[in-house]
């Protein structure tokens, strides 16, 4: 699905406006939005809006103080998540 059949896709199915934006990125940061949006059959549209729901996601768990973290299946090996 491109991001024009998306954009009118979701014109069509909703009552909500929609802001259209330009983004500039460095190759490295649009191949990874393309492949993570390959690996997950998303249009780059809503690759950047899951990504943007992440990062707001964490932003708002470490501004009430928690820790975000990821722990292998055996639950010996925890990274912690230290934003800049």
């Amino acid at each position: 699905m491109s991001d024009h059949d998306a954009t009118s896709e979701r014109r069509a199915t909703t009552q909500q406006e929609l802001v259209r934006l330009s983004v500039n990125m460095n190759p490295e940061t649009a191949e990874a939005l393309k492949q993570f949006a390959a690996s997950k059959h998303l249009s780059y549209t809503e690759a950047v809006r899951r990504a943007i729901a992440i990062a707001k996601y964490i932003s708002d768990e470490v501004g009430e103080g928690r820790k975000v973290q990821t722990v292998d299946e055996n639950r010996k090996d925890v990274r912690e998540l230290i934003l800049i």
